[in-house]
């Protein structure tokens, strides 16, 4: 495939993951405004104290062996029935775990209506082992437009679900049933468009070839999922569920932009940088341009959002929330460089090194397992200080095997990314202070903060020709047009 072909599946896939960030997760936001508003916090921390449990669950339903099929160039139907049995078990396998521990939990916690609420909400394990096969083959195909329409339409549906369910009363069990409706509605989707059925087989030489390659990244998918709900468990158990409720909200809000663009970094980098993975060369003209648009775009929205976090917070979920400001502020300015480990570990992944996938990730946890126990002594403060450190230094950590793989170091790496972190963050710190020295109301502060605050970043890019704006700005205008639009919403053949 020339790299003229690859540099149009990586622009369009990047160009449709990103919108499928912007209507489904935008719609996310939406709706949990509105829960947050007609919700206590006490009832998103009882969600909270069962996430790490559902969390470590699903980690293990995927096995690491989607991104094992995602890296084999030549899938048969064999590989992917053999993925989509072993799926199925596993799913089977954690939801009775789950189920029969769910007493154990509501002790742990003394929280006694955890039951129902732990034995309900696990069924969302169930319905994802379904469908793993068929989103791991779009992705394959670079084909995020579908993925874009399933995760827009099933959000839609399952916010509006949820807001229904609160509004009649029904409390915690709303935020339940979005994630189960949400899930649902996504996998009747993918099969109703996927043109691929499971068949009667399975291959144990098969299997094992692909479990080789995931077991490294299960192993520390397990471990990041445990140390990132971990907060959830320590919070849970040593604060009121209050206070995991806004550490819940502000961890929630912060990550959003973070994780959806980090994914869709690992989405689309992962299959097309795989195209070259025997050209070091094109391999790292390409992650470098990579490195400097994903990052002028998160850098401006991270540190913007802990810039207005204050007018923002008050506007949107009210004057309750504010406790979670400062919690938001921190996570924000730690999740902006997470997008840099997802470029790292997709250049792991690219060589056939998922073994350094699991050294540098093992090598990071022992690093912030010290600020992890000083966050338990020390309270809520040292435990979110902790969290930024580990991102930042977690990034070098990664950075170093790049230098081994494809002679791109983290020195270099960093040198790519920091005039733009620059950028946004000078003007991020200016609108801050420029709401703490002329405090006015919540709402007209939001409003100067946010056009002050792009005002700014729109003419510095274009004042220094940033080449990431320009790039994206190309991307935008080649796709926001009348015809593509139309396009979009077509419906084609064999859609829902």
């Amino acid at each position: 495939m020339g790299l003229s072909n690859l540099k149009r599946k990586a622009v369009n896939g990047f160009f449709w993951s990103m919108l499928e960030s912007i209507l489904s997760q935008g719609q996310g936001m939406i709706f949990g405004i509105f829960l947050a508003r007609m919700l206590s916090p006490g009832e998103f921390g009882l969600v909270g104290m069962i996430t790490i449990f559902i969390s470590i669950a699903q980690v293990f339903v995927d096995s690491g062996l989607s991104q094992a099929l995602i890296g084999k160039q030549n899938c048969t139907r064999l590989d992917y029935s053999t993925i989509f049995w072993a799926n199925i078990f596993i799913g089977v396998l954690a939801y009775l775990i789950i189920w029969f521990c769910a007493p154990f939990i509501a002790g742990f916690y003394q929280k006694p209506e955890l039951i129902q609420l732990t034995k309900f909400a696990s069924i969302a394990i169930l319905i994802g082992s379904l469908t793993l096969i068929q989103q791991t083959i779009l992705i394959k195909e670079i084909d995020f437009k579908t993925i874009t329409k399933i995760s827009t339409i099933s959000t839609f549906f399952s916010g509006v679900v949820s807001l229904l369910l609160a509004y009649n009363g029904f409390g915690v069990w709303s935020l339940v049933w979005r994630t189960l409706v949400n899930q649902a509605l996504r996998s009747f989707m993918m099969w109703r468009h996927s043109h691929w059925l499971p068949q009667w087989v399975f291959s144990k030489k098969l299997f094992f070839e692909h479990f080789s390659f995931g077991s490294n990244i299960l192993l520390i998918s397990i471990i990041a999922v445990i140390y990132k709900s971990i907060y959830n468990f320590i919070i849970g158990k040593n604060y009121s569920e209050t206070v995991l409720g806004y550490y819940t909200n502000a961890d929630q809000y912060s990550s959003i932009p973070s994780i959806n663009l980090t994914n869709i970094t690992a989405k689309v980098s992962f299959p097309v940088l795989s195209e070259m993975q025997h050209d070091n060369e094109s391999l790292r003209v390409s992650i470098r341009k990579l490195i400097k648009t994903i990052m002028y775009v998160s850098f401006i929205i991270m540190f913007g959002l802990a810039a207005i976090a204050h007018p923002l917070f008050y506007v949107l979920f009210g004057e309750k929330w504010l406790p979670a400001v400062p919690i938001f502020q921190a996570l924000c300015c730690a999740y902006a460089i997470t997008p840099m480990h997802a470029i790292n570990h997709s250049i792991f992944k690219v060589k056939g090194r998922p073994d350094l996938f699991l050294k540098t990730e093992l090598i990071k946890y022992i690093l912030f397992t010290p600020l992890l126990i000083l966050g338990v002594y020390f309270g809520l403060t040292i435990l979110v200080i902790g969290i930024v450190v580990f991102n930042w230094l977690g990034y070098l950590i990664n950075s170093f095997y790049s230098e081994q793989l494809i002679n791109y170091s983290g020195l270099a790496q960093w040198l790519d990314f920091f005039p733009i972190m620059l950028l946004s963050g000078i003007p991020a710190f200016l609108i801050w202070g420029l709401g703490v020295i002329f405090p006015v109301d919540p709402l007209t502060a939001l409003g100067i903060q946010i056009l002050a605050y792009f005002a700014i970043i729109l003419g510095i890019s274009v004042l220094f020709r940033i080449p990431a704006f320009y790039e994206i700005t190309a991307i935008l205008k080649n796709k926001f047009t009348f015809i593509n639009i139309v396009k979009t919403f077509k419906p084609q053949d064999n859609e829902f």
